[in-house]
C-alpha cells in the first residue's frame, strides 16, 4: 500500500486528472497564490484536488506505472491492482476512512455520498516545488508622519476682480471694429465688377461673394435628332459585340465541360477501419512498447502502437468489421493474449 500511494501521488504532481480503475478518479485545479491581510501571509500556488466516483474506465496511466515501479509484466500489475482496489471499496462500504498519505482522506456516507478532504500540508503543483508561505508585517503610519500631514497649509483661492474697461480701451475697440468691417467692403467692392458676371447679366447670386468659387464653362450639346441617332448607333453596336462574348463564352464553357469528363479519374471508395482497437500492453518507454510488438509479430499477428499521451498502447491490429474483430479477439485468447478494448 505504501508503494501505491507513492505512485498516487506522483502521477498527481505530474499529471490533472489520474483514474484508479473501478474505483474512481482524482481531477485537479490549478488555484493562484493568495494574500491573507488578517494573518498577514501569501500563500504560494497550489493544486485543488477533487474525487469523482463516476470516473472508473482505465486509461493504463496508473496501471503502466504501477507496473514499471515494481518491474512486472501490464497482466500482473492489473491482478495486483484488482485486489488492492477490490479492499479499498470493502473499506469504504464497512465505514472506514481510507487514508491516501500527503493526498488527502476519502469517506463514504450510509447514504453513498463520498466525501474528499484534501491534505493542505503538501503542495501538489510542480511549479510551486519549494515554496513556502511568505509573512509579512503591513506598514502602520507613524506619528511624526501624521503630524506632518497636519502642519501642511492650506491654499486659499482668491477671486480675481474683473478688470474694467477704461476709455482708452473703447477707442482701440472701435477702431478695429471699424477695420474689420472696411476690409470685406473694400475687396468685394473690386470683386463683384471685375470676377463676375453682374454687369453683363444683371444677376447676382451667393457664389459671387466666395473668391474661391470656379463657374463650371458651359458645354455644348447636339440637337435632339442627332443626339437620338447617336444613341441608336451606340446601342446597335454594343448588341452587336454582347451577342458575340456571349457565342464565345458557350463555347468555351462547352470545351471546358469536355476536358474535365475526359481527365476526370476513377474514383473507388477505400475501405474505412473498424471502430475499435483490441489493446493487450500499455507503456510509458515506447522501446518496451516496440519489443512487446515484435513479440506478437512472431505470432503471426499484425500489431500496432498507438500514442496517446504520455503512453503507447499495442493493438493486435487492424480490422475492417465486426466480425473480423470478435474473430481477432479469439486467436489473440488462444495464443493467451488478454486485453481490453479502445473505441476510437
Amino acid at each position: 500500500m505504501e508503494q501505491f500511494d507513492t505512485i498516487l501521488f506522483d502521477l498527481l504532481v505530474k499529471h490533472d486528472c489520474v483514474i484508479i480503475p473501478d474505483f474512481g478518479g482524482f481531477v485537479s485545479k490549478r488555484v493562484s497564490s493568495k494574500i491573507d491581510f488578517d494573518k498577514g501571509i501569501i500563500m504560494p500556488p497550489s493544486k485543488h484536488l477533487l474525487f469523482n466516483r463516476h470516473l472508473t474506465n482505465n486509461d493504463g496511466l496508473l496501471l503502466s506505472a504501477y507496473a514499471e515501479r515494481y518491474g512486472i509484466s501490464y497482466i500482473d500489475a492489473e491482478h495486483r491492482l484488482i485486489f488492492l482496489i477490490k479492499k479499498l471499496q470493502k473499506d469504504l462500504i464497512d465505514g472506514k476512512e481510507i487514508s491516501f498519505p500527503r493526498i488527502g482522506l476519502l469517506k463514504r456516507s450510509s447514504e453513498g455520498y463520498y466525501t474528499f478532504l484534501q491534505d493542505q500540508s503538501n503542495n501538489l503543483l510542480s511549479d510551486a516545488y519549494g515554496l513556502k508561505d511568505l509573512e509579512f508585517v503591513a506598514v502602520e503610519k507613524t506619528l511624526e508622519e501624521e503630524n506632518q500631514a497636519e502642519e501642511i497649509p492650506a491654499i486659499i483661492e482668491t477671486k480675481k476682480k474683473p478688470i474694467k474697461p477704461t476709455s482708452k480701451n473703447r477707442k482701440q475697440f472701435i477702431k478695429y471694429a471699424a477695420a474689420a468691417c472696411l476690409l470685406p467692403l473694400m475687396l468685394y467692392t473690386f470683386w463683384i465688377p471685375f470676377k463676375s458676371d453682374f454687369f453683363k447679366s444683371g444677376l447676382i447670386s451667393s457664389s459671387d461673394f466666395n473668391p474661391f468659387y470656379n463657374k463650371e464653362k458651359g458645354a455644348y450639346l447636339p440637337s435632339g435628332s442627332q443626339y437620338e441617332l447617336q444613341n441608336e448607333l451606340l446601342q446597335e453596336k454594343n448588341e452587336e459585340t454582347n451577342e458575340i462574348a456571349n457565342e464565345q463564352l458557350v463555347l468555351d464553357e462547352d470545351l471546358q465541360a469536355e476536358e474535365v469528363q475526359s481527365e476526370a479519374p476513377v474514383t473507388t471508395k477505400a475501405k474505412s477501419p473498424y471502430s475499435k482497437q483490441f489493446i493487450v500492453g500499455c507503456f510509458s518507454v515506447e522501446q518496451n512498447a516496440i519489443n512487446f510488438k515484435l513479440k506478437i509479430t512472431a505470432d503471426g499477428f499484425s500489431p500496432r502502437i498507438l500514442s496517446g499521451g504520455e503512453l503507447h498502447r499495442v493493438s493486435m491490429g487492424s480490422t475492417y468489421s465486426a466480425a473480423e474483430f470478435n474473430s481477432l479477439i479469439a486467436s489473440a485468447t488462444e495464443k493467451g493474449y488478454s486485453g481490453w478494448t479502445l473505441k476510437q
